[in-house]
């Protein structure tokens, strides 16, 4: 990766240029903290399967089991969300679009309903994330692009 930003950045003016470069370092520094915590992620996932098959494992243990898809669902959102940024650095770009940030939320709304215990959350929890992913799958919809 280089410097410069685009190629007309060059003939802008020099208050664009400053911004468009400290925009540039600030999404690699955001990439590299996505990275750090990835592969923390990974980690945390690895730790997990292990523990789950040769610490204690118990084939009834659906609570496990939702941990561990939640584990993995992190680590998804996490590459998701780092790829989204990369993909702006290739682009020459430094807007992230809506609908990216959108589709990670859905994600990261899956994610909670995946890790949810039934018999502790209350009933206004999931009318909430219902709402909330009712509300992200509107706003998906609404930005389409025709």
């Amino acid at each position: 990766m280089t410097d410069d930003i685009s190629d007309d950045m060059h003939t802008t003016d020099p208050i664009l240029r400053v911004a468009h470069k400290f925009e540039y370092y600030i999404i690699l520094v955001l990439v590299t903290i996505i990275g750090v915590v990835t592969l923390l992620a990974v980690a945390r996932l690895f730790v997990g399967i292990y523990n789950s098959i040769f610490v204690a494992w118990d084939p009834q243990d659906l609570h496990a089991i939702q941990l561990l898809f939640g584990m993995v669902m992190t680590v998804l959102i996490a590459l998701e969300f780092g790829n989204s940024i990369l993909r702006h650095i290739r682009e020459h770009s430094t807007i992230i679009q809506a609908r990216e940030v959108i589709l990670i939320g859905m994600m990261a709304v899956v994610r909670k309903v995946m890790i949810l215990d039934l018999s502790v959350e209350s009933a206004w929890q999931f009318a909430a994330l219902g709402a909330v992913a009712v509300s992200l799958a509107s706003a998906y919809w609404l930005m389409r692009s025709d």
